[in-house]
């Protein structure tokens, strides 16, 4: 990803339309929820199908990097 450290907006193409982003690094997330109470239970990164990859025009080229990040997370 590139410039992984600079956080705020961003606009990308996915499946050819522009989509409005906010980035964060995953140690901003994690930190957030740490901050507010949460207790983190389980983290996951997506990443596309085989199915995808073979029938999306460059669906191939998400593999560089997590499509998601999902953070199950409790309040404690």
């Amino acid at each position: 990803m590139d410039d992984y450290h600079d956080e705020g907006k961003r606009v990308a193409n996915f499946l050819n339309q522009d989509v409005v982003k906010y980035h964060r690094t995953l140690a901003t997330h994690m930190n957030e929820l740490i901050k507010a109470g949460f207790a983190i239970q389980k983290v996951a990164e997506s990443k596309p199908s085989p199915e995808m990859i073979e029938q999306v025009p460059g669906m191939r080229d998400e593999n560089r990097r997590p499509m998601f990040l999902m953070i199950a997370a409790v309040k404690v």
